[in-house]
């Protein structure tokens, strides 16, 4: 299931209706998306798709719990901040949740006002990481873009160093090495070397995705 991205969606998974019925009420009269789901097993059915928004996860329910979606969703690779919410939540579940990258615990009753804090801060933090990475996958157009030996400059570039030393490492001349260096540069939309590296950090396994990239045949 796949669901829009441009305005973030706030997904609550909670076995007892009246808490779904507060949670919507609650977040619909700040103008956002809310889904309901009244199980962890109805929310993994869905299979939803979603890079901008956040969920609200009860911990205790029947049949899967909480910290149990959790773990499934992030064996699935979900990226959405996780805000627990619980009426038994205690030090030991509230750190397991937290050290599993919820990034909040909060027990009922809670105040609407500390909710709200809540899912704004998880919708800035994911907004954040929509934005990251999308320039990641931008970058990796780029470099896609690069020719055979624009890539294998690149990654010496970046490991540090200079045109002279990566001539005599490919075994060209120092202005072609310039040349290629010139041409990545424009493609890549950098005026410095500074700039050139900073896009480069945007994916923190770089080195060793240039060096994939710049296998023959690859």
């Amino acid at each position: 299931m796949q669901v829009e991205d441009t305005l973030p969606t706030v997904f609550v998974v909670d076995d007892e209706e009246s808490v779904r019925h507060s949670l919507n009420w609650l977040l619909s009269s700040i103008a956002l998306d809310v889904k309901m789901y009244d199980s962890a097993q109805a929310f993994l059915d869905a299979d939803i798709s979603c890079s901008y928004g956040c969920l609200i996860l009860d911990v205790r329910m029947q049949a899967l719990s909480g910290l149990q979606l959790q773990e499934a969703l992030c064996a699935r690779g979900f990226s959405l901040p996780i805000i627990f919410l619980s009426a038994y939540g205690d030090a030991q579940i509230g750190a397991q949740a937290i050290k599993k990258g919820a990034i909040d615990f909060l027990q009922k009753p809670y105040r609407n006002q500390d909710l709200l804090d809540a899912v704004n801060a998880a919708l800035t933090l994911s907004k954040e990481a929509m934005g990251k990475q999308s320039e990641k996958l931008k970058y990796r157009d780029c470099l896609e873009s690069l020719s055979q030996r624009e890539k294998e400059i690149l990654d010496l570039v970046v490991g540090g160093n200079s045109s002279k030393e990566v001539a005599r490492i490919l075994g060209i001349s120092h202005k072609t090495v310039e040349a290629h260096r010139g041409r990545l540069m424009s493609k890549l939309g950098v005026k410095s070397l500074g700039e050139l590296i900073q896009l480069a950090m945007l994916t923190s396994s770089h080195c060793r995705d240039c060096r994939w990239l710049s296998r023959p045949g690859k």
